[in-house]
């Protein structure tokens, strides 16, 4: 065999190998450990008992329109995130559910003047005259007949 022959055939051997994987090649990692039973929680988490809180877009003092923002206002809503202040009762949020449009509908665990109840609202926020308006109204399960109410945020 001549130089460039045996040249020939080493270089062939060479591409051969490495066509083959003769190259070493990471090899696949491990796959994670399966945690034991031990290891697994033997009872299931707890639910959230916190209700949903209410989005920031509603939080604040409100009042009716015509009101003044005045604390003894009857139409006044104080909104934080797990409550709602009325005139003289306040709303605990007990579950909430938003809409597509923006829109919530709340439940409430009423107290005021020595009595209990729940109370379904429904909160929007509108914008027209160049201003924004929360407008709410009695949930479905209301007794109370009313229209909504087109309330305007106070000065913080």
């Amino acid at each position: 065999m001549t130089s460039a022959s045996a040249r020939l055939a080493l270089a062939a051997t060479f591409l051969a190998l490495a066509a083959c994987g003769g190259a070493q090649q990471d090899a696949p990692a491990a796959p994670e450990p399966v945690a034991s039973p031990a290891a697994l929680p033997t009872e299931p988490p707890a639910p959230a008992t916190a209700a949903a809180a209410i989005p920031a877009r509603f939080l604040g003092v409100w009042d009716a329109e015509t009101g003044t923002c005045d604390p003894a206002s009857d139409l006044r809503l104080d909104i934080t995130p797990r409550a709602i202040g009325f005139y003289e009762s306040l709303g605990t949020v007990t579950a909430m559910t938003e809409s597509k449009d923006g829109s919530v509908v709340i439940t409430l665990a009423m107290e005021g003047e020595g009595e209990k109840w729940d109370q379904t609202i429904k909160l929007e926020l509108i914008r027209s005259d160049g201003a924004e308006w929360l407008l709410s109204l009695p949930g479905p399960d209301s007794d109370v007949v009313l229209r909504p109410i087109r309330h305007k945020r106070c000065p913080a």
